[in-house]
């Protein structure tokens, strides 16, 4: 589940005074391949009629924040780079730079031009089925068992641990690229509540390769402080990034979290997974989840879809005792 609701994304821009520009991250895949999940974006503040095709604008369709290129003014039309049409929003803003992790990339008005020429270029090229074959071969390859050996060198062996608070650093980072959970959020859960001996109960696992970065996470927590009325420990925000996928990773965080809440004294604990990601779901069940209770899976979707999520979530759970 995500840990910031959109709406409340949408709230922070809409009180950021015109002229000024706030950082964003959330916005998604919505400028898929460009901007990815778990990318930031700069925001300007601005008025709808300052937009102008080519630019990237942040706007608010129904629930949900999208970060797509303008194709037409007065009113404001958008789309993704692909070329689907946005139903009628709210502009926001103009996006100004893209980040992920260490990398920046600016997004000035003299690139509009060339963002609204490569917009209708890839839309026109996206209707053909062979070249969305293409690219869906690619992709597959590159997380594929074919391609496993090559990245295994590259990446070399990786350690799966808990974290420690001089992880920090890492985490932040890999929370820049990957996840959708707030930084600052982590940083307190780390330092406040994952690596304290307290009586807290909760953990934070990484993977690691020899330079101390991180290419996969998890951790387990409650949802209570969060607001949603779910008892229990939970595994969340399970991600590995996609050169280390195929190599058992995600086994081993799960594995690692299911030892450490074993020894914290947690008699179970609990997973809620989008009912489509079938490979989440096998790896889940070979680490001995097993299905949940009717009533908990409609209670967890009953609060998930209140707090806008769409897809409907499988609940698991791993007895420990």
């Amino acid at each position: 589940m995500a840990s910031k609701h959109p709406t409340d994304l949408a709230s922070l821009v809409e009180g950021t005074p015109p002229g000024k520009q706030l950082w964003l991250r959330g916005a998604g895949r919505s400028l898929y391949p460009l901007l990815r999940s778990g990318d930031s974006v700069r925001v300007l503040r601005c008025a709808p009629e300052e937009l102008v095709r080519g630019d990237v604008a942040l706007l608010r369709v129904g629930r949900k924040l999208v970060a797509h290129v303008v194709v037409s003014t007065q009113p404001v039309v958008t789309a993704s780079l692909l070329g689907k049409q946005d139903p009628v929003g709210v502009p926001l803003g103009r996006v100004t730079a893209l980040r992920r992790g260490a990398w920046l990339l600016p997004l000035p008005r003299l690139a509009s031009p060339s963002l609204f020429l490569g917009h209708r270029l890839l839309a026109r090229l996206w209707t053909r089925p062979q070249a969305r074959a293409a690219f869906r071969q690619l992709r597959d390859f590159t997380v594929s068992g074919w391609s496993r050996p090559l990245r295994q060198r590259w990446l070399g062996q990786l350690e799966v641990r808990l974290l420690r608070e001089d992880d920090l650093d890492a985490l932040l980072v890999f929370a820049g690229e990957r996840l959708l959970v707030p930084g600052g959020f982590l940083r307190q859960q780390l330092l406040g509540r994952w690596t304290r001996e307290e009586g807290l109960l909760g953990a934070a696992v990484g993977a690691f390769d020899r330079k101390g970065k991180l290419h996969g996470f998890a951790y387990l927590d409650d949802y209570r402080q969060e607001g949603l009325q779910l008892e229990g420990l939970w595994v969340r925000s399970l991600v590995v990034a996609p050169r280390a996928r195929r190599m058992g990773i995600a086994f081993q965080l799960i594995t690692c979290l299911v030892d450490e809440a074993r020894r914290q004294g947690t008699d179970r604990i609990f997973a809620d997974i989008d009912d489509d990601n079938m490979a989440s779901l096998r790896t889940f069940r070979r680490a001995g989840f097993q299905e949940s209770s009717p009533e908990l899976t409609q209670r967890v979707n009953t609060e998930w879809s209140a707090s806008g999520g769409l897809k409907p979530l499988v609940v698991l759970e791993r007895v420990l005792i």
